[in-house]
């Protein structure tokens, strides 16, 4: 029920009791005025009057009475209600693991659980709704419940009081049982206070355990580190008494048992120097350096250090001293250490025979004072180099000779402190009289044998000369036959292109049986020309230093598995095995120019074996990598082992197994192992088999980057060929232009052939065409390209066709050319299946743009 609810059922509850005395009221007052007078007509008035007042009310109280059976019923209901959430309340803070308690503004307790209750296990009769905070934390005090309170009692509830009226941040507390609770107290709405007791006991635990390791850990690091000291450490309380010491302590000291367990020691074990450090010679023989530090809360600690051998190393340098001395007297030189105050401190018998009087006369003065004005002025130079530093050696003449010393050589040297200052420097005087006569004399025959050596100079310099001479003859007679291979190849490949045009449209017709194996047989021989125009290229190109190596590391095993994967069907079909044992091993070469003589040495091991197997492998040698291939062929002759990696040279046992073949494939790999730096390595027995391979210098697996690709290009994917699509056709050479002609018409396209950009732009005007693709020849008249020509005709058209670059110039520089314009680049000459595959692929771009 609502506050608005009582007071409306308190309303009418008052009027209800008035209506009742109004009515005992009138019904007195009828009663008497009838006693009085008893008129009939009156008493039916009153009594009418009263009736009609009387239903009015009893209406009215039946109204109230309803509204009151409402209201009663609404209370009722808010009764029940009230009582189910307030059970429910019950029950959630019951299930709360906490001690949970609800204090109103005045700090009385409203609520609690039982876990608040078990909190003070006397105090259970006390605690009950109504309870006062002060007076239940009072009571705790008293029960000694909590044991933070017990040294200061009345000052810990002062505290707690006032904590609890402003409560921010949680409050630990320590109770007799042993336990610990946290306990969190916030401000609720409309005055009051929760308060939540946590037990955490176990965490105090854990807290305590892990405080008492890292206090055994620190005790345990801090006994590792004073047994590590190499000097004895004890340390004494302010009774000298021992409380610490360390192994090292025990084994200088040797303490007795009940001395350690005791405490007390000998007197001299813990004597006290009053500062600085006292030296102590043990009964064991031992010298210690002993040092008293005090500790600030009393007590102190003595370290002793183990200093017998240095005193054994300074007798030892008294010692050595007197026999450098011994040394210096006998050595045939003048030796003295000067001081950075420019005095003497040490000379050998030597230095003070040259000046004539004993080192007590000399030592302990000024070099000034002891050399006299003109000798220490000649010096001083020197002197002041040495004490800034910085060694120097001179030469000196003396004024008169002593002890047969004319001219000496003078080394000073100067001696740093471990900080780094000059502490002075010594002198070494040697005797070089000899060595000046021999000088002199050396130089008389030095200057007859430069007039000698100015003559064959000027011989040498006529022969050089004519060696300069013969050298640029030969590297102009290399040059030159490089030039010529390069020209003569692509004049050769021009006719060789044409020849394959034509024949590959002849291919293309109906010939007769006798015929067709004619064709073949000439396809076969242009082909050979061509792989033999292609090595005499190559070979040009190494001879003339044209070839540029990339120098990698990489590991081997990835390039070894390729080429093995490319040879694997050759050797599958002439039914050889060919087995690959690779290596894990990091090599440093050129991965392209590597696998050419790799794949050299495969094909010839494939070619010249009959039967048998192929094993391309690695074996380790001291200065590389060994990657060979061995084979069960033929073999070759001892005599005749130098001769295969010359040129053009076809050992005459070997034409049977295969009379193809021009013998260049190992001379290119002797032109690319000297390229490389690498050693070529040759084993063969006739009719057993051989071994050819290369000795590469290991890499470093840091270094390794990724491989490069395989070096043979991707075959083009199929396209379908748009029949009658128009190309035009930019070339020179008449009869290429006509045998593209012809082989483009058989393939069903429509081909406009021209030799230049401008006669190229006439016939498109002419024919007013546009064509589907351009193919250009590079080297055109009059030093014109086949870019020039592309670009010009695709300015006239106004758009970019696809076009392609087809050239007997397989450089590097035309290659780019073509990439650059977005071209196809094709080399001559032209095998008519890839010339078919590109021709599909540019019309097709030209048909989807």
């Amino acid at each position: 029920m609502t506050e608005h609810d009582t007071d409306r059922l308190a309303a009418l509850e008052r009027d209800n009791a008035k209506l009742r005395k109004i009515n005992e009221a009138l019904m007195r007052r009828v009663e008497l005025g009838l006693a009085d007078n008893g008129n009939s007509f009156t008493f039916f008035q009153v009594a009418a009057e009263l009736e009609t007042r009387i239903q009015e009310r009893t209406r009215a109280l039946e109204k109230a009475m309803a509204d009151l059976e409402a209201s009663n019923f609404a209370l009722q209901e808010a009764k029940l209600a009230a009582e189910l959430a307030k059970n429910q309340l019950n029950v959630a803070v019951e299930t709360i693991a906490d001690g949970f308690a609800l204090w109103d503004s005045d700090n009385r307790l409203l609520h609690c659980n039982r876990k608040f209750a078990e909190m003070f296990p006397t105090l259970r009769q006390l605690i009950a709704p109504g309870l006062p905070f002060e007076t239940l934390v009072r009571a705790a005090v008293a029960a000694r419940l909590i044991r933070d309170a017990d040294a200061d009692p009345a000052g810990w509830i002062a505290m707690r009081l006032a904590q609890q009226q402003a409560a921010q941040d949680s409050l630990i507390l320590a109770m007799s049982d042993g336990s610990w609770q946290r306990v969190s107290e916030r401000e609720i709405a409309g005055g009051g206070r929760v308060a939540i007791y946590t037990d955490i006991t176990e965490i105090k635990r854990q807290e305590t355990l892990l405080r008492e390791r890292d206090l055994a850990a620190h005790s345990q690091l801090l006994h590792a580190t004073m047994n590590s000291i190499r000097q004895g450490i004890a340390v004494f309380d302010s009774d000298g008494r021992l409380m610490e010491w360390n192994q090292r302590f025990v084994e200088l000291i040797q303490p007795s048992q009940a001395e350690l367990a005791s405490g007390q020691l000998a007197e001299w074990a813990r004597c006290c120097p009053l500062g600085g450090t006292l030296e102590h010679a043990t009964p064991a023989g031992l010298t210690l350096e002993v040092q008293y530090n005090p500790m600030p809360g009393g007590g102190f600690v003595m370290s002793y250090t183990d200093i017998s051998e240095r005193k054994q190393a300074e007798q030892a340098l008294r010692d050595s001293e007197a026999k450098i001395r011994l040394v210096t007297d006998a050595m045939p030189a003048l030796i003295a250490y000067v001081d950075n105050r420019q005095i003497y401190r040490f000379t050998n018998l030597g230095y003070e025979s040259w000046f004539g009087m004993p080192r007590s006369e000399i030592n302990g003065r000024a070099m000034r004072e002891v050399l006299g004005p003109e000798l220490f002025d000649a010096r001083r130079h020197y002197v002041e180099k040495a004490l800034a530093g910085e060694a120097s050696v001179f030469e000196l003449e003396l004024p008169a000779p002593r002890q047969h010393i004319e001219f000496a050589r003078a080394t000073f040297i100067p001696h740093f402190a471990a900080d780094g200052s000059v502490l002075g420097f010594f002198a070494l005087i040697q005797d070089i009289t000899e060595s000046r006569h021999a000088a002199q004399a050396l130089q008389q025959a030095k200057e007859q044998l430069e007039v000698r050596v100015a003559e064959r100079t000027a011989e040498l310099s006529v022969a050089n000369g004519r060696l300069r001479e013969a050298i640029r003859t030969i590297e102009d007679a290399q040059h030159s036959k490089t030039r010529f291979f390069a020209a003569a190849s692509h004049d050769l490949l021009q006719p060789l292109n044409a020849a394959r045009l034509f024949l590959a449209s002849l291919a293309g017709q109906a010939l007769s049986p006798t015929a067709r194996p004619l064709v073949d047989k000439t396809g076969t021989a242009l082909e050979a020309v061509d792989d033999l125009i292609n090595t005499l290229l190559e070979i040009s190109r190494l001879d003339a230093g044209a070839v540029e190596t990339e120098l990698r590391h990489f590991p081997v095993a990835s390039l070894l598995e390729q080429v093995a994967e490319e040879f694997g069907p050759l050797a599958e079909a002439k039914s050889l095995r060919l087995q690959l044992h690779g290596s894990r091993a990091i090599v440093h070469s050129d991965w392209v120019l590597l696998g050419r003589m790799i794949r050299n040495f495969l094909s010839n091991a494939i070619r010249y074996t009959r039967t048998g197997g192929i094993l391309l492998g690695c074996r380790p040698q001291p200065d590389g990598l060994l990657i060979g291939v061995w084979d069960q062929g033929l073999g070759i002759p001892t005599d005749k082992l130098a001769l295969v990696f010359h040129e053009f040279q076809r050992l005459p046992e070997h034409h049977s197994l295969c009379p193809k073949g021009m013998g260049l494939g190992l001379a290119i790999v002797s032109r690319l192992a000297r390229r490389l730096g690498h050693r070529i390595v040759v084993r063969s027995q006739f009719g057993r088999g051989s071994l050819f391979g290369v000795v590469v210098p290991y890499g470093d697996a840091a270094a390794v980057r990724s491989a490069p690709p395989a070096e043979a290009p991707a075959a083009l994917p199929q396209a379908a060929q748009r029949q009658g699509a128009t190309i035009l056709l930019i070339d020179n050479e008449a009869s290429i232009l006509e045998g593209m002609c012809t082989l483009l018409a058989d393939w069903h396209y429509r081909p406009l052939a021209a030799a230049s950009a401008s006669e190229a732009i006439a016939l498109l005007q002419q024919q007013n065409v546009v064509p589907d693709a351009i193919l250009a020849d590079y080297h055109l008249d009059h030093g014109a390209t086949g870019v020039d020509a592309i670009r010009s005709v695709n300015h006239y058209l106004g758009r970019e066709l696809p076009a392609a670059l087809i050239t007997a110039d397989r450089s590097d520089e035309v290659r780019q050319l073509a990439d650059d314009g977005g071209w196809a680049w094709l080399g001559k000459p032209v095998r008519p299946a890839r010339l078919r595959t590109l021709l599909a692929h540019l019309t097709q771009a030209a048909a989807n743009p």
